[in-house]
C-alpha cells in the first residue's frame, strides 16, 4: 500500500464549488456529493458492518490548497483513513487540523483511533460546516493508485471537502470515495 501520508502534497484536486459541477454529475453522484449530513451516520445505516481503518495520523505538511482553510495555523495534524463497509472500501478520507486542535479538550482528536472523525464532529453542539467542494480524481493520482491497489479498476474518482469548526477549532475534511462505494454502481439506489 502506498506510504502515509496518501496525498503528500497539493495539485492532484481542483476544487470547486459543488453547482459548479453539478452538470459532469449523475443524480446519483450528486446525491452523496452534495449530501451535508453525515456520511459517517449514512454509511453505517447502509452495512452491516462499519470500520475505520487508520492509515496514520500525525504531524505533517500542509497542502497549498488546504492553507487557504487552515491559514493561521503554523503545524498541522493529517489523519487518513478508509471507511470500510461490510469489510469493502468505499471512502478515503484525509482530515487536517491545527496542532492545537489535538488539545481542545471537548474534540479529544488525538484520542480518535479507529472511531470516525464524522460521527465525532456530528455530536459537537457548536458545529458549524462550510459549503461542499467538489473534485475529480484521475486514475493515476495517488488516492486513483490507491484505489487501484485495492483491486478496483482505474478510474475517475470523485470527492468532496468542507470545513467544520467546533470548540473555535477549524478541521478540512476531505472525502474520497473509492473501492466499492455505490457512487460508481448504475442501478444502486443511495
Amino acid at each position: 500500500m502506498l506510504a502515509f501520508p496518501i496525498i503528500n502534497q497539493g495539485g492532484e484536486a481542483s476544487w470547486q464549488a459543488a453547482e459548479m459541477c453539478s452538470q459532469q454529475l449523475s443524480a446519483q453522484q450528486q446525491q452523496w456529493l452534495f449530501d451535508d449530513s453525515s456520511l459517517t451516520a449514512k454509511l453505517k445505516s447502509l452495512s452491516k458492518h462499519f470500520a475505520v481503518e487508520l492509515l496514520g495520523q500525525r504531524q505533517a505538511a500542509i497542502s497549498d490548497d488546504e492553507i487557504a482553510w487552515l491559514s493561521n495555523a503554523e503545524t498541522v495534524s493529517v489523519r487518513e483513513v478508509i471507511l470500510r463497509c461490510d469489510h469493502q472500501p468505499w471512502v478515503f478520507a484525509r482530515s487536517v487540523f491545527p496542532q492545537q486542535a489535538l488539545q481542545a479538550a471537548q474534540l479529544k482528536l488525538a484520542e480518535l483511533g479507529n472511531r470516525p472523525l464524522g460521527e465525532h464532529l456530528f455530536s459537537q453542539p457548536d458545529l458549524q460546516r462550510s459549503s461542499i467542494e467538489v473534485s475529480a480524481f484521475s486514475a493515476s493520482s495517488r488516492v486513483g493508485q490507491l484505489h487501484q491497489q485495492l483491486g478496483y479498476p482505474a478510474q475517475t474518482l470523485w470527492g468532496r471537502r468542507s470545513c467544520f469548526s467546533a470548540a473555535g477549532q477549524r478541521i478540512l475534511v476531505a472525502e474520497v470515495f473509492i473501492g466499492a462505494a455505490p457512487l460508481y454502481q448504475l442501478n444502486h439506489e443511495g
